[in-house]
């Protein structure tokens, strides 16, 4: 009798959200979370805090949707309506990739992406480095049926910004019978994440990393079962943060193919969070990505699952209510709720950081050595970047403080030096937690954490400036005020690690 009347309810759940997406109606996340509907772990509650709107853009196959090119959208199209064709010319023209800006609801003027060589790949499946002058794309070779991942160079010429030379070969690990495709590439261009069916066609397509030393790509590696399944996992995107964007249908969601977000958390990625509605409905939602430039836009796209297949282009956008969140980014929006962690009650949590600040550490300083971190810090100075050090990007630590600077807790003062001995090298590591401060509080240049007030530090990453409070020199120390920040509404909050003032993301130091 029990189960008779779960899959009544179940059946009345379905017919009552079905019929609400076609009236337009969105439901309450309350009864989208009803464990005897989706079964989801968790989702974001974003649907104040953007705005979804249809945008004016055919999507042409290959192509499942567009992708970011600087401020500008790639996508394809047909040249008769791009160029002024003759009756002798293809009556429909040839399928070429264009930019165009992005103008309310439709593009602006449109640039052939590639004119002295057609690029007809599909748009969403391919990633740039920073500074655009390198691109990562699938297609299928002239000799064989499987999708690989090719490299080109994006080189300007006299008469258009881009003029594109693939290389001939795909990628290293790409020599199999396996498909490949849609990568996406990390901020410091050192990690790829991608779509392939390498275990098996019962696994359907599952999203793997490689990862680059020197000019070559590391076989590829499983993400893990946490984000894969025994469905299929797709259209992977990283935002500038790393944080981990792909559509699944083997996840719990609302029907078809869902977008889903996994949070970076400096070494991997935390599990998956359905974006929820109004990005999810019944139908497909795939090809979801964002402006790395300023992030304030994304786009994605809604497949028809029955019928013809009709594929639909959606903007996202920020909402004023966003900006009353004082939340800067699409991604933000997202991630802000993603964080899946035990949470203790506020008065234990403040004993466990108060008990673990207790530890002896060793930070030496010029004249004596701090015996004790405490985790409240009453005073401080901003560490900023100095004018030459803006433009410094590396590899594996790409974060370049101030050489000197002085930051003082409770009861002493610590001075970095810019030119440490070797014994200093080795244990000045400093962890902090990074984490979003309302506008108020980056004036205030402090953060109340549970009636404690924590000095911000500031510092440049990829063009913008990011917040941090804390100073330890262990782990433990900077993970228990992480998980006391992410209780009381700093949900997006993760520990940074500096080596001798240099951000650092070498994986031994989060172990």
């Amino acid at each position: 009798m029990k189960r008779q009347l779960e899959i009544a309810l179940i059946f009345c759940l379905t017919t009552i959200i079905i019929a609400s997406a076609s009236a337009g109606i969105h439901l309450s996340r309350e009864l989208l979370l009803n464990p005897l509907f989706t079964r989801m772990d968790d989702t974001t509650n974003s649907g104040r805090f953007i705005n979804v709107d249809t945008f004016r853009l055919t999507i042409l196959p290959p192509s499942s949707g567009v992708q970011f090119f600087k401020n500008n959208i790639v996508f394809l199209s047909r040249s008769k309506n791009e160029r002024k064709m003759t009756p002798s010319q293809i009556s429909f023209g040839a399928i070429e990739a264009y930019y165009a800006s992005v103008e309310d609801s439709v593009t602006g003027r449109h640039i052939i992406f590639s004119p002295m060589s057609t690029f007809s790949y599909p748009c969403d499946a391919m990633t740039f480095s920073r500074d655009y002058n390198t691109v990562y794309f699938t297609k299928i070779p002239k000799r064989g049926n499987k999708e690989k991942i090719f490299i080109g160079k994006l080189i300007p010429n006299s008469t258009n910004p881009t003029e594109l030379f693939s290389e001939v070969q795909p990628l290293d690990f790409c020599g199999d019978n396996f498909n490949y495709s849609h990568p996406a590439l990390s901020s410091d261009e050192n990690l790829m994440v991608f779509a392939s069916d390498r275990n098996g066609p019962l696994s359907g397509m599952d999203l793997f990393i490689s990862r680059k030393s020197g000019n070559q790509w590391s076989a590829p590696e499983n993400i893990g079962d946490s984000i894969n399944t025994s469905g299929n996992e797709f259209f992977p995107f990283l935002d500038s943060d790393n944080n981990l964007y792909f559509s699944s249908d083997g996840l719990p969601g609302y029907g078809g193919y869902d977008v889903f977000t996994c949070s970076f958390n400096g070494t991997g990625w935390d599990k998956p969070v359905n974006l929820s509605a109004p990005i999810n409905s019944v139908q497909d939602d795939i090809a979801f990505s964002i402006n790395k430039t300023d992030g304030k836009t994304a786009f994605f796209t809604r497949r028809q699952r029955l019928g013809k297949a009709e594929m639909q282009l959606f903007r996202v956008s920020l909402s004023q209510g966003a900006d009353n969140q004082n939340l800067l980014s699409v991604s933000q929006v997202f991630t802000r709720k993603t964080v899946a962690v035990a949470m203790l009650p506020a008065t234990s949590m403040a004993k466990e950081v108060k008990a673990a600040a207790t530890e002896p550490a060793n930070i030496r300083t010029e004249s004596n050595t701090v015996k004790k971190e405490e985790v409240k810090v009453t005073k401080t100075t901003t560490v900023q970047k100095s004018a030459p050090e803006k433009d410094k990007i590396g590899k594996s630590e790409t974060i370049v403080l101030k050489p000197e600077s002085k930051i003082e807790t409770e009861n002493k003062t610590v001075v970095s030096k810019a030119n440490p001995s070797p014994v200093e090298q080795k244990n000045n590591v400093i962890y902090r937690v990074q984490l979003l401060p309302s506008a108020s509080q980056k004036n205030s240049k402090e953060i109340i954490i549970n009636g404690t007030g924590y000095k911000i530090y500031e510092y440049g990453y990829l063009g913008s400036t990011r917040y941090a409070i804390g100073e330890f020199s262990k782990l433990s120390l900077a993970s228990a005020l992480q998980k006391l920040c992410r209780q009381t509404g700093y949900p997006q909050s993760f520990v940074v690690a500096f080596r001798n003032n240099v951000r650092s993301l070498d994986p031994e130091l989060f172990k």
